[in-house]
């Protein structure tokens, strides 16, 4: 069973905790893609904007499972930043590739 604590009351039907497993199923599948998108753009990285469009959506949902990334140290800004629509975004990176972005900052 999935950590699910906080998520739901102990009072509360099975279905409570079936729908809260379910969520947390959900985030890290997210994350996996993510990640896995980061992953595919290697050193180039992407800026929320683009992986929002790789994964068909410009909600909040991929930008946070991003952000849970950053915290867990998967995934970094690279400090370079990408003009879109008109705004200096930063461009984020997985982890793996912190040595390769140095060398092309440098």
């Amino acid at each position: 069973m999935s950590d699910v604590h906080g998520m739901h009351r102990k009072s509360d039907p099975h279905t409570s905790v079936e729908a809260a497993e379910s969520v947390v199923g959900k985030l890290r599948e997210l994350q996996i893609k993510v990640l896995d998108e980061l992953e595919t753009a290697g050193v180039n990285g992407l800026t929320d904007y683009e992986l929002e469009e790789r994964c068909g959506s410009h909600g909040s949902t991929y930008r946070t499972r991003r952000s849970e990334l950053v915290e867990k140290g998967l995934v970094l800004d690279s400090g370079r930043r990408r003009v879109i629509a008109d705004s200096n975004r930063i461009v984020w990176i997985a982890a793996q590739f912190r040595e390769a972005n140095e060398a092309l900052r440098a």
